[in-house]
Parts: structure tokens; C-alpha cells; sequence
């Protein structure tokens, strides 16, 4: 069942439809909120004067990258699961003959 979810970014108000869950959804926007006041607060006090559209480019790349780095983490970790399962199947199979 679809059910919707509300968050707010520089005052306005964005409506979108989750079917994995409410609480779910709101930790989404929760932690694109956080991304995207990260990003200002990276640019308050210095002269640059970003607008609002570059300052979401940047939080939806700052995102991005974080999810590439994960993945590769992730894949490492089954790389080296793999590796050492195959060992103990090894020493099992050895064992039982």
C-alpha cells in the first residue's frame, strides 16, 4: 500500500509516495535534508553565493559518492567472504574424506 511522505526544502514542501514504509521513507528524507544542510553549511561565511539548484546538484553528488563508496566496501566484503568460505569448504571437504 502506498502511503506519502512530506519534506521540506528551502520552505517548500515536497510530496512524494513510498510503498517501502513510512518510517522508512522519512529516514530518506531525513538524511537528504541533513545532506543538503551539510552542503550549505560547507559554503556559509565565504564569498561564494550558490543558488539553490547548484546546492542540490551538489547534495544529490555528495550522495552519490557516498553510495559508490559503499557499494565498493560492500563488494569487497562479499569478495572476501567468498575467499574465505571457499577456504573452509576446502578444509571441510578434506576433513570428511
Amino acid at each position: 500500500m502506498e502511503q506519502t511522505v512530506t519534506l521540506q526544502i528551502f520552505g517548500r514542501k515536497f510530496t512524494f509516495q513510498t510503498e517501502s514504509g513510512v518510517s522508512d521513507a522519512k529516514k530518506v528524507a531525513a538524511h537528504f535534508e541533513d545532506a543538503v544542510k551539510k552542503v550549505q553549511s560547507q559554503f556559509d561565511g565565504k564569498p561564494v553565493n550558490l543558488d539553490k539548484e547548484t546546492i542540490l546538484i551538489l547534495t544529490g553528488l555528495n550522495i552519490a559518492s557516498e553510495h559508490f563508496k559503499l557499494e565498493e566496501r560492500y563488494h569487497q566484503f562479499l569478495n572476501r567472504v567468498t575467499k574465505k568460505s571457499a577456504v573452509v569448504l576446502s578444509e571441510l571437504e578434506k576433513a570428511i574424506s
